[in-house]
């Protein structure tokens, strides 16, 4: 019985001391990220978040007369997307021209309320060929960015572009 306790003594010597965080050390690691973080965040204040916000929705608007025009040459059939609000642009929706009337395609897409939407035409509208019928531009404009979403009538090119002044 000695000699297995003299075994189990010289194993536990040779064990390698415990690793890992301590409780303390983990509440410390945690609240320095917290400090981080809550000055990261108010760095970002909601006119940053809306300049961001507004070249996402340019960029949306942009995928979604792609998607006219796509659904235009695919089913023969005019499509296009009407921009809705009075005097101030608030949302978008498709939709496809048939003999019978125009049928909605894809329901209302909002703007934010900080991004302030302007457009030369209130229908971009696309023949069976893919083509826009007028040179379309709509301006999104956030506090601190301009982006304008243009589409060439000959080719139904649509483009994003920064026109920040």
């Amino acid at each position: 019985m000695s000699e297995s306790r003299t075994i189990l003594d010289r194993s536990r010597r040779h064990q390698a001391p415990a690793s890992g965080l301590t409780l303390l050390e983990l509440i410390a690691v945690l609240t320095v990220l917290g400090t981080f973080a809550a000055v990261a965040m108010s760095r970002w204040s909601p006119s940053t978040l809306s300049s961001f916000q507004s070249r996402a929705d340019a960029r949306g608007l942009a995928l979604d007369l792609l998607q006219a025009q796509r659904r235009t040459v695919a089913t023969g059939d005019h499509h296009y997307v009407l921009l809705i609000g009075g005097g101030t642009i608030t949302s978008y929706e498709m939709y496809r021209k048939t003999g019978g009337g125009d049928l909605l395609v894809e329901p209302a897409k909002s703007f934010p309320s900080g991004v302030t939407v302007t457009s030369s035409h209130t229908q971009l509208e696309f023949d069976f060929e893919g083509a826009a019928l007028a040179a379309y531009q709509v301006t999104l404009t956030a506090e601190h960015y301009t982006w304008r979403v243009s589409v060439i009538p000959s080719t139904g090119a649509v483009k994003v572009e920064d026109v920040t002044p």
